[in-house]
């Protein structure tokens, strides 16, 4: 019988570096929000992170407002 040979996908990090920190979550929805530009460094971070990327659609889609919650007390 002939051995049916499988290729397997073999990932090496060297072929996509990751930049050291993911994009935190508040600049993601001021990025979406607002319109604020990500620096240099996220932006090369968010061309291979998926994780972020996938954030960022999130927060386009469901485009939350920045939001400051204070706590107003009533008046009697």
């Amino acid at each position: 019988m002939k051995k049916i040979l499988t290729k397997n996908r073999t990932s090496n990090r060297l072929d996509f570096p990751m930049p050291e920190r993911h994009i935190q979550f508040l600049r993601i929805l001021a990025f979406a929000s607002e319109g604020i530009d990500f620096t240099e460094e996220e932006d090369a971070h968010f061309d291979v992170c998926r994780v972020c990327r996938l954030k960022v659609i999130d927060a386009l889609r469901n485009r939350t407002p920045l939001v400051v919650c204070t706590n107003m007390s009533k008046a009697a």
